[in-house]
């Protein structure tokens, strides 16, 4: 008969002690924490995977998911998509040329609030027509692959408004004097508020709505705005 621990009785001297199981909560934690990152950090590609990523040479680099996502729109799989939350917020990056894209966009706000341009997404096909623009001018051997993307985008984009601008409409907003809860500018001015710091409160509904889109992607873009107009249902 082998000789016990005093500890254990039942385990033999020699025997290994059992092999700890990571605790199910930090790997679940741990997981959900790296997939939450992605896409999130400086220099991350947003549509390709990095294989993919390397091997095509026409990157472009934005400052935003949302930006990001008008991109992706017009570009498709001829270009890989990266975030650089370093770039100015109406700025993108074709390789290793930055291009400012501000020409027919207002922007609004202070700091940080004046990269939410998109959350009034008339704005889109104003910017989406610049970014065609640019990407042909850039990649002119694609020039009607990115013409075509963005007829088709932008086709549908437009009806998408209309019928976000129908239910704000709905919000009981117009000629409202508001104060701007963080950020929401945009969208509060698209409802026909009038954004100022002595206004009422905005609806509680904001607190709850998203500050960016999941993934740089025309779907999550659509499905961001749709939970913004929402919230001021």
């Amino acid at each position: 008969m082998m000789p016990t621990s005093a500890a254990h009785p039942c385990r033999p001297v020699n025997a290994m002690p059992p092999r700890s199981r990571p605790s199910s909560i930090l790997y679940w934690s741990r997981r959900r924490f790296a997939g939450t990152l992605t896409g999130a950090l400086t220099g991350t590609a947003l549509t390709a995977g990095t294989a993919r990523a390397a091997a095509n040479p026409r990157v472009v680099a934005v400052p935003h998911l949302a930006f990001g996502a008008v991109v992706a729109a017009i570009g498709g799989d001829d270009i890989t998509v990266k975030l650089d939350a370093a770039l100015p917020v109406a700025t993108m990056q074709l390789g290793s040329t930055p291009v400012t894209v501000t020409e027919r966009l207002l922007l609004k706000g202070q700091g940080e609030d004046r990269r939410n341009y998109l959350d009034d997404a008339r704005n889109a096909p104003k910017l989406g027509a610049m970014v065609r623009d640019q990407l042909r001018t850039r990649w002119p051997e694609l020039a009607e692959s990115f013409a075509t993307r963005h007829k088709r985008w932008s086709h549908d984009l437009v009806r998408d408004i209309l019928r976000w601008t129908q239910q704000l409409a709905g919000a009981g907003l117009r000629g409202k004097r508001v104060r701007d809860p963080g950020g929401r500018i945009y969208l509060l001015e698209w409802a026909g508020a009038t954004v100022t710091r002595d206004g009422s409160d905005a609806p509680a509904g904001l607190v709850r709505a998203p500050t960016q889109l999941r993934t740089a992607t025309p779907a999550s873009y659509r499905q961001y705005v749709q939970a913004l107009v929402d919230a001021l249902r």
